[in-house]
């Protein structure tokens, strides 16, 4: 199977995480997005997350890589976590993408929808190193 490399941003505020949703979809995805040829991680990111919402980060580190299948294609994605700090206010500039949110741990109450990656990997993981609370 198609293997689709994507990296992403996990920014923590207020013991929510920045979300994205494009234009047309009900589920929800990470801020960030695949290298181009020659482009590190770490550049990759921070281009993505300039394109789409038009703010630099600070990566505090690398996560950990995670491995799913992909929502919208017939692949596994292999998803490169950063710890982010967001600089400057998030204005969406993406033409792909509707909105942007911090998800909090009310995200089924709110009807957010988020793919399988998230809510089985890596927010058990945020909470199991502290990143976000338990009541997640």
């Amino acid at each position: 199977m198609k293997i689709i490399h994507k990296i992403i941003a996990i920014s923590i505020k207020n013991d929510s995480f920045i979300m994205v949703r494009k234009k047309g979809k009900d589920i929800w995805t990470n801020l960030g997005g695949k290298p181009e040829i020659g482009e590190t991680e770490k550049v990759a990111l921070a281009r993505e997350v300039n394109e789409e919402i038009g703010c630099d980060i600070n990566i505090i580190k690398k996560l950990r890589d995670f491995e799913s299948k992909a929502i919208f294609d017939d692949a596994i994605v292999k998803l490169s976590a950063f710890l982010v700090e967001i600089i400057g206010e998030p204005v969406i500039q993406d033409d792909e993408l509707e909105e942007f949110a911090y998800i909090s741990s009310d995200y089924k109450e709110k009807g957010i929808k988020l793919p399988p990656s998230i809510t089985e990997q890596i927010i058990p993981f945020l909470i199991d190193n502290g990143y976000l609370s338990k009541k997640f």
